[in-house]
């Protein structure tokens, strides 16, 4: 009977997502090859339920959870553009394994990305899961992976503990922590000022930016005037702006991100702060500052994660398939993060062989790679952060711009070991002790893809 399986076989819908529509009858008339093998030893499977052909291509599911709704919905879906195109080419090269995203949104809140994200491990049978922009959901889905043994390579989360004190061995990060964002920019705004003044989104990325800013500031002498805590999607900020401006504060941070940092500086120039003031930030983009009063923000300094001016052998490669798929929002580097997210998932499960867990985690670990920077990209062992050139973003004048809709340059750049310091920082440290504490055990209900 059907129904009367051994342990471990693949369920009836894992068998026909994988054998496609030919079926095995037609696969082993044509003679192609099984694509899913069990390990040596094991009992043998029954045709046609267990086995998997390769039909003219197995197809691998990616389980793409981002805020698509809600206050970084414009974001969320410059990372799905980048990702689509990135799985777009992989399947153009290899037909006979083809990938297919499978999207959630998690409107940017932590509890809805946890559903999204069991949905899409048990229902939907996904391989793997990437995406987010939320670093609060990027954590909680990470401990949703960690538990179910499936692998997680977050996208756009910035909050440090994602690859520190609260990582997980089966989650990988895309782009730069907090910790090397502020190490870019935190040394270019001393230079502007050591009394600083810090607006800060009250959740986690928030608050880690503000922690790692002030780190620096008090390394280098300086003193925190004040850090004022707003909610996520604050609308109103002139009680905010007008306490700051009652200071002698010389530089005003900004550790939030998209319509936050949009109303934020709203306020703040409305306030005339920018005639007091150097503005700067953790994080910005053209998709952000397109919302800005950015005339009025011209030689400010934010955390800058890349831009066609970046200097790698594929940057401006990278730069011109992006650009035309940005018809929604200005080109950005969100785009660019989902972009290298799946050319690394798709290059990475095919270097495993596999879509296990711990596979691709070994295939993951210490592999180096071209990201369009001056040097390569590599992903760590110790805390699965990859380690890359990090920026600090000016937002430039009109006559500096590449287009209407691209608002920054490049003002400086820092090495990817030096932004993400040594594998003995403390946040390092702790990554690596969890990673030993952690076994990764067999997913419920799944059998991994074997690829020949």
């Amino acid at each position: 009977m059907l129904d009367d399986m051994i342990d471990g076989a693949p369920s009836r819908s894992e068998f026909l997502r994988r054998t496609g529509a030919l079926g095995i009858a037609g696969a082993g008339a044509l003679g192609f090859p099984l694509l899913e093998t069990r390990t040596a030893g094991a009992a043998p499977l029954r045709p046609p339920r267990d086995t998997i052909a390769a039909s003219g291509g197995v197809t691998i599911k990616l389980g793409h959870v981002d805020g698509f709704s809600g206050v970084y919905a414009a974001a969320s879906e410059s990372q799905q553009t980048g990702l689509q195109l990135a799985i777009d080419e992989a399947n153009r090269k290899n037909s006979r394994v083809q990938f297919q995203i499978v999207r959630g949104d998690d409107t940017n809140h932590p509890d809805v990305g946890t559903t999204e994200a069991k949905r899409l491990i048990s229902e939907e049978k996904v391989d793997v899961l990437t995406g987010c922009l939320s670093s609060g959901v990027g954590l909680a889905i990470s401990a949703v992976c960690e538990g179910a043994g499936v692998f997680f390579l977050a996208i756009g989360t910035h909050d440090t503990n994602i690859t520190g004190p609260k990582a997980n061995k089966v989650t990988f990060r895309t782009t730069c922590s907090n910790a090397m964002l502020a190490n870019a920019v935190g040394p270019a705004l001393v230079k502007k000022g050591k009394k600083w003044y810090f607006i800060t989104a009250d959740y986690a990325f928030g608050n880690d930016a503000h922690d790692r800013f002030s780190k620096i500031l008090l390394a280098a002498g300086g003193q925190e005037v004040g850090n004022d805590r707003h909610p996520l999607g604050q609308t109103d900020y002139s009680s905010y702006m007008t306490k700051a401006r009652n200071t002698d504060a010389n530089v005003l941070v900004f550790c939030n991100y998209g319509p936050d940092t949009q109303n934020a500086t709203k306020a703040a120039v409305g306030l005339g702060l920018n005639k007091q003031m150097t503005f700067g930030g953790i994080l910005c983009g053209n998709e952000v500052a397109i919302g800005m009063p950015v005339d009025d923000l011209t030689g400010s300094l934010w955390g800058y994660v890349w831009g066609p001016e970046a200097g790698g052998a594929t940057t401006q490669e990278i730069y011109n398939k992006l650009k035309p798929l940005a018809k929604d929002f200005p080109p950005n580097w969100r785009q660019y993060l989902g972009y290298i997210a799946g050319q690394q998932l798709t290059d990475r499960i095919l270097a495993a062989g596999t879509t296990d867990t711990s596979k691709l985690i070994s295939a993951f670990e210490g592999h180096h790679y071209d990201a369009g920077k001056r040097t390569p990209n590599y992903w760590r062992t110790c805390d699965h952060q990859a380690v890359q050139q990090t920026y600090a973003g000016e937002i430039v004048p009109k006559d500096k711009r590449r287009s209407d809709t691209e608002f920054f340059a490049i003002h400086s750049s820092v090495g990817g070991d030096f932004a993400a310091e040594t594998c003995a920082n403390p946040d390092s440290t702790k990554a690596a002790a969890i990673f030993a504490s952690q076994t990764i055990g067999p997913r419920s209900d799944y059998t991994p893809v074997t690829i020949k």
